[in-house]
């Protein structure tokens, strides 16, 4: 006699369904992890490569910082490093940012320079490395806030300003980063170019406990 072929029951299916839906369940979040880890990453290579381009530019205009947008047409630093900058129109994008694909129709920029060093007319700007005496400790370039406005103009930080006695007084420090910068863009920390070249990772709260002790982290060192 021959057997009768037997498939699995309806109960059985619902179980190796629910099975595979658990361990789905359990890999997804370390899939977009991994995923998110290498965003963060590729965000930091391209923070590098800026830096490399500022250290070039200053080689060639005896240590000068380039520009922001305030100095009028084509010397905004995006204009100045694209010289020095292959696929200049990526590297100024974080993959993280939410209106990447905006910035980029816009000739924006993802990142964004402090007026500190990219300024001639704001209180303690300093307009050329030779005028530092810790390129390892002065910040040059923050990840631009995501929902800043669309537009080349918006290629700086007012640094210069967020420690303002009358913002220090009222505790508007936090909001005026915030408006800035974009401080948890990457599980809850973000990417911070120093002139030196070399590329930090901190924490939001690490900012927000530099903020509660009033210490001006984008100052010129």
């Amino acid at each position: 006699m021959i057997a009768a072929k037997r498939g699995f029951s309806l109960v059985e299916l619902l179980v190796v369904i629910a099975i595979i839906g658990t361990l789905v369940g359990l890999l997804l979040p370390a899939v977009q992890s991994a995923r998110a880890a290498a965003r963060s990453t590729a965000c930091k290579n391209q923070l590098r490569q800026i830096g490399l381009a500022i250290t070039q530019y200053g080689d060639l205009h005896n240590g000068a910082f380039p520009e922001w947008s305030h100095a009028g047409d084509g010397r905004s630093w995006i204009d100045t490093l694209a010289a020095h900058l292959e696929q200049v129109d990526s590297v100024r994008i974080c993959p993280d940012d939410p209106q990447a694909t905006d910035r980029l129709q816009a000739d924006a920029t993802g990142y964004v320079i402090s007026d500190y060093l990219a300024a001639d007319d704001v209180p303690g700007t300093r307009r050329n490395r030779r005028q530092l005496q810790a390129t390892s400790k002065t910040m040059i370039a923050f990840e631009g806030a995501g929902d800043r406005p669309i537009d080349a103009a918006y290629d700086h930080a007012h640094a210069s300003e967020w420690f303002s006695s009358l913002n220090v007084a009222w505790g508007l420090v936090g909001l005026k980063v915030r408006q800035d910068l974009q401080l948890d863009r990457h599980a809850d920390a973000a990417n911070y170019l120093y002139v030196d070249g070399h590329v930090e990772v901190i924490a939001e709260a690490t900012i927000d406990r530099w903020i509660a002790d009033n210490h001006n982290f984008a100052e010129p060192q």
